[in-house]
């Protein structure tokens, strides 16, 4: 049928751009500016609690082009409001924090060396909650042993990659898709901000509020995306029950489709909280509300059950 038709041409086209993908990797290479520093340091945003002092302290990071900056305003003040140290931790070449590499040498390996260097600096229990390529690097952290106090993933690539997310997408918003793959190919400047405003904003942003975001975002690691895509090397720990894992997605996110956010609670054993009417940056969005309450909630359940005991 003429679904069927334009579904099967739709999808060949996606191929035909990944062939181009995987074939464009030095030209991403060469364009990126960020430059390798001799004495890499990273940026570490505090929010000192009020209140009753909480057992244990939060970081929050960030997706890909994003920073320390995209939970400062935000979750750091709601969470520190409620007696939680917060933290938010930019990523090597991201917002303050540099790198002995070219961003463009960044893998998710390094990521996750970044989130345990933070911890270990810390040096409290912590819970990571982190946000789509974020959600890649704690993965990938606790695919190590690195044993947290606790893990939420928002909108977070799955622990087998962003293969099918990127396949619906290709089929459902070819448009979407196919900006972003020119992002992840040529940067920022070369991609259609109005195409991925509307992905990444479903539900609508204000203006002011997107110009703001828009001009602190910046190209990303073409290497961190392609592992967190086919997750080849393997990013994350093989299926299985974790009782301190929380699992959040949105109704109307095009980038982690809810099916992803489903399977992701599925290879943890737990249980996914899909909130309607929220897109990829839910933080942007009311319903970002919803999701603070909903990491609250379970905040306050974690550290009150005993050592993997946790309900959903």
């Amino acid at each position: 049928n003429d679904n069927s038709s334009v579904s099967l041409r739709v999808t060949l086209q996606a191929l035909h751009l990944l062939v181009q993908i995987e074939g464009s990797t030095s030209h991403f290479t060469e364009s990126c500016s960020m430059k390798p520093t001799a004495e890499p340091t990273l940026e570490l945003f505090h929010a000192a609690p009020s209140g009753p002092s909480r057992p244990v302290d939060l970081i929050f990071v960030h997706g890909i082009s994003a920073g320390a900056w995209l939970w400062q305003d935000g979750a750091l003040d709601f969470f520190s409001a409620k007696g939680y140290r917060s933290w938010s931790l930019s990523l090597s070449g991201h917002g303050g924090s540099t790198s002995d590499k070219p961003l463009a040498h960044l893998r998710l390996e390094d990521y996750a060396q970044d989130l345990a260097t933070a911890l270990d600096e810390i040096d409290r229990p912590t819970v990571v909650i982190a946000h789509s390529l974020g959600g890649a690097v704690a993965q990938k952290l606790m695919s190590r042993g690195h044993r947290t106090a606790g893990m939420a993933l928002v909108c977070s690539v799955p622990p087998y990659g962003l293969m099918r997310a990127s396949v619906e997408m290709a089929i459902k918003k070819p448009h979407l898709w196919r900006e972003m793959s020119v992002y992840c190919l040529h940067g920022l400047a070369a991609a259609d901000m109005e195409v991925i405003r509307s992905g990444l904003f479903p539900t609508g942003i204000e203006d002011d509020v997107f110009n703001r975001l828009a001009g602190k975002l910046q190209d990303e690691s073409f290497l961190a995306m392609s592992e967190a895509s086919v997750s080849w090397p393997p990013f994350a720990a093989p299926p299985g029950p974790r009782p301190d894992l929380l699992v959040i997605g949105g109704a109307e996110d095009c980038f982690v489709p809810p099916l992803d956010t489903f399977m992701t609670a599925w290879w943890y054993g737990t249980q996914a909280h899909v909130i309607p009417k929220a897109g990829h940056m839910l933080m942007y969005e009311p319903a970002g509300q919803i999701a603070a309450q909903t990491i609250l909630k379970w905040l306050e359940r974690l550290t009150e059950a005993p050592a993997g005991r946790v309900s959903q």
